[in-house]
């Protein structure tokens, strides 16, 4: 409560600044469209576009009621002094900012007069970035020092647990200040007076190109591989990165890149790192495959990245970035960066590695039998030697009576970041697994690693079809019975049990759901249609001597309406349960999902695709 006073009082005292100035241009305005960011449409000429709002909210976060009543007075401003104010609120970007603001300010014909003057404002809320760029005399009344003085409020007001509303207010006085105070700037370039453009302001370090539209992609292979601007890691700790990297770029051909800095110079963290890799020859191969750790050190907005480009992006999933992130983490809050960085690398290096049975060529790999296959492989060591014996035992039994290669499989990890079930059926291929025609196997996988819960799958290799008891609804079913012990990590009870509802499924062709949790409701229905016929019996019985009415008045009695109280009571309960996500047709899985931040796809001002996840702050 004391918060929500608090920002009520703000919101009172700028309501009331904001009115004082604009009295002079108050008036009634008309409901106007939004922004378009994909076409511009075609204005008359005029110093200024009013068909458009200032206040474009394309991530839905604010209410359409605050949107107009903020709208309407940034429009006072706006026509006050003569001065465009352009607010663009998005979920996430699809290139690096800068680029990107003209583009939008060209494209929907902004700023005021001749020279274009205005500022605008642009709002990631993803990762609560805020982006700041001038026009006409924008450009020169807001430097850097003041741009980064108005975002810091706006994050002073965000770090209370503000909504956007809030900042945009505090923006919006700001603003009015500001401008009062350089009434001869505005002057200048006031509408009609023609004005020489200001020299290209560099929003970027020395190493972004002057114009990107010319440059030209390259390799340098003898670029550092650790670029330590932010002055974080020592001279040993630098040189035994370099190896290590030197180790990952030499087994694997893929690319690394270290890098910090104490700004990102006004762009998204992973959009700079992006850049910064694009534009100084780092990658491997024609699609420039590698990754970059990027580690900004900014004091207001401290947070590291992976951004990947070319193969990389098919490896680096979201659960692969949250299992590099969460050990990284400990290492940058106990300000152990060296160490932390030196640790994630040999985690890339792991990442990389492939089983001893996968082929160093697999697109020459002819498809094979094996004989006296082992069925089961305990690579991640849940069982006891006396447990493998006995597993084997009766998946031997299973596999001969029907024909069959019944396998249980253990890993401790998937390949290059891909699904347990790609992992399965790389397994299966190249160790030579399937009998029959069919090539049927039927496989009952667990992970299991020190970092993570346990994931598992059932997998088949015929289809229902071929083999009519690999159903949906069976397979569901044996996972069903399996669960339990799967969640208490008893993987030799779950093991023996899927092998116990295999072989009723092989048997019968089909598999019963577990029914321990339905007795009590069926025991219940049968005691309460028992109670319910003894009643109904006693009442036909009591009402059997009653005389038929022959008028509604031959059932009143008088005093005997009374008008009553009625209500319904409600028991109210919370119940917490531990999700298995189903992630295909025939598997169950249980796993952290961690709290890295995950871009899938966007460009950067070269035109090559990254993927990006991380975002974590320290």
């Amino acid at each position: 409560m004391k918060k929500l006073r608090t920002f009520c009082l703000i919101l009172m005292l700028l309501l009331a600044a904001l009115q004082s100035f604009a009295q002079e241009t108050q008036e009634t305005q008309e409901p106007k469209e939004a922004l378009d960011t994909q076409t511009a449409q075609a204005t008359k000429e005029a110093p200024l576009r009013t068909d458009l709002y200032r206040i474009n909210d394309y991530a839905g976060i604010l209410k359409k009621a605050d949107i107009n009543e903020l709208d309407a007075l940034v429009m006072q401003v706006v026509s006050t002094f003569k001065f465009d104010l352009p607010v663009c609120i998005k979920q996430s970007y699809d290139q690096s900012l800068a680029p990107y603001a003209d583009w939008f300010y060209a494209q929907n014909k902004l700023g005021y007069g001749s020279n274009k003057n205005g500022l605008l404002l642009f709002i990631g809320t993803d990762t609560d970035q805020i982006f700041l760029k001038g026009y006409g005399a924008g450009e020169k009344i807001f430097t850097l020092e003041v741009k980064q003085q108005l975002i810091e409020q706006m994050r002073e007001l965000r770090g209370q647990n503000y909504t956007w509303l809030a900042p945009l207010y505090v923006y919006t006085n700001s603003i009015v200040k500001i401008l009062k105070q350089n009434r001869e700037i505005l002057d200048e370039y006031a509408d009609g007076k023609t004005v020489e453009p200001l020299p290209k302001q560099h929003y970027m370090p020395s190493w972004y190109p002057d114009d990107i539209k010319t440059f030209v992609e390259f390799h340098d292979e003898r670029a550092s591989r650790v670029i330590d601007d932010a002055h974080i890691f020592s001279k040993e700790e630098i040189a035994s990165m370099k190896e290590h990297i030197k180790r990952v770029q030499d087994d694997y051909g893929i690319d690394l890149l270290v890098f910090t800095d104490k700004s990102s110079h006004a762009l998204a963290h992973d959009a700079y790192a992006a850049e910064f890799y694009d534009v100084n020859g780092y990658g491997f191969g024609d699609d420039f495959t590698g990754t970059v750790l990027f580690i900004c050190m900014d004091e207001n907005d401290r947070d590291w990245w992976t951004v990947m480009t070319g193969k990389c992006r098919q490896i680096y999933t979201p659960s692969v970035i949250n299992m590099l992130d969460d050990n990284l983490e400990p290492y940058m809050i106990a300000g152990n960066y060296g160490e932390g960085v030196i640790n994630y690398i040999d985690d890339v290096y792991e990442l990389y590695k492939l089983p001893d049975w996968y082929p160093e060529n697999p697109e020459e790999f002819v498809p094979f039998h094996a004989e006296n296959k082992p069925h089961v492989v305990d690579q991640a060591g849940l069982f006891s030697q006396e447990e493998q014996a006995e597993l084997a035992r009766r998946a031997d039994e299973i596999s001969a009576a029907y024909g069959t290669d019944c396998l249980i499989l253990t890993t401790d990890k998937t390949i290059r970041g891909g699904t347990l079930d790609d992992y399965i059926k790389d397994f299966i291929k190249y160790n030579g697994y399937g009998e029959g025609e069919n090539n049927d196997t039927f496989v009952f996988c667990i992970k299991k690693n020190e970092r993570f819960a346990s994931w598992y799958r059932l997998y088949s290799t015929a289809s229902e079809e071929k083999r009519r008891c690999y159903t949906q609804k069976n397979f569901d079913h044996i996972l069903e019975h399996a669960s339990f012990d799967m969640e208490i990590e008893s993987f030799y009870s779950a093991a023996t049990t899927v092998l116990d509802y295999a072989e009723k499924m092989y048997l019968k062709g089909w598999v019963l759901p577990k029914i321990n949790y339905l007795m009590p409701v069926i025991i219940g229905l049968i005691l309460g249609f028992i109670i319910a016929k003894a009643k109904t019996s006693i009442n036909k019985s009591a009402l059997s001597n009653i005389r038929k009415a022959t008028s509604a008045d031959d059932y009143y009695v008088d005093g005997s309406f009374h008008l009553g109280i009625s209500e319904d009571n409600f028991l109210m309960t919370n119940t917490t349960r531990r999700k298995i996500v189903h992630e295909t047709s025939s598997s169950y899985s249980s796993s952290s999902s961690g709290r890295s931040s995950y871009h899938s796809s966007y460009r950067s001002s070269t035109g090559r695709s990254h993927s990006s996840g991380g975002g974590r702050k320290f």
